[in-house]
């Protein structure tokens, strides 16, 4: 997992001591007297369970549906986010095999022509051809905020506004975080948990390579801002 680096600001405070009002031309009688420090943000650290790996195993290339995108089944992963201190943090995911996205999978997968392709997550290539996508859910009902239940957030224009979450997919261009229940502001928290689901989709038969193995291999990074 990546973790933002903040910004640290200084606060420097300048106190002159002035011992005197008569001007003479002896020693100067004034000394500067400056207290300095960094002000450091909190520290947040994101966590994934298994290492963040969702393990599919062997999958028989007979499972796979002719002439159809096959669904495998939701695997879920605890996330959870720490921090040193009270933090507004914000999440977003970065597909990291964008490369091999199949346009329409996961419409075609699920049946929801909503999940249209800023939801859509690639599984990598073998011999040049598309695995698979994948969809990625913040399960929004199983987060906590300092051990109390919260809302999930998401924001479409870089945290801008907030709005909550109803079914927690994530798509490319959205932040998450989380705030009061019925709230749409930001809480500072400093432990979130909950639950990721990844939901797959293979490509039809016919159009991979099935004389050798196939290795799915999607890959995408949780990256955490300050807010």
């Amino acid at each position: 997992m990546k973790n933002i680096a903040s910004k640290t600001s200084t606060m420097m405070l300048g106190i002159f001591c002035i011992a005197g009002a008569t001007i003479t031309t002896h020693a100067a009688n004034m000394v500067e007297m400056q207290i300095v420090s960094v002000i450091t943000p909190a520290a947040c650290t994101p966590m994934l369970s298994g290492g963040g790996v969702a393990d599919y195993g062997t999958i028989p290339a007979r499972s796979l549906k002719p002439g159809a995108v096959t669904p495998l089944p939701a695997k879920s992963l605890s996330f959870s986010i720490n921090c040193d201190a009270a933090a507004k943090v914000s999440i977003r995911a970065i597909d990291n095999r964008t490369s091999s996205v199949i346009v329409g999978i996961l419409a075609a997968g699920s049946g929801d022509g909503n999940l249209n392709d800023s939801f859509n997550f690639g599984l990598g290539t073998a011999i040049g051809k598309s695995i698979g996508g994948y969809a990625i859910v913040f399960q929004p009902g199983s987060y906590t905020g300092d051990y109390q239940q919260t809302q999930l957030l998401y924001s479409t224009d870089s945290g801008t506004t907030w709005q909550p979450s109803t079914n927690g997919y994530v798509a490319k261009n959205r932040s998450f975080s989380w705030g009061a229940p019925g709230s749409s502001y930001v809480s500072s928290l400093r432990t979130i948990s909950g639950t990721v689901v990844v939901q797959p989709y293979i490509n039809k038969p016919e159009n991979l390579s099935l004389s050798q193995e196939i290795l799915l291999d999607g890959s995408a990074t949780l990256e955490l801002s300050y807010l």
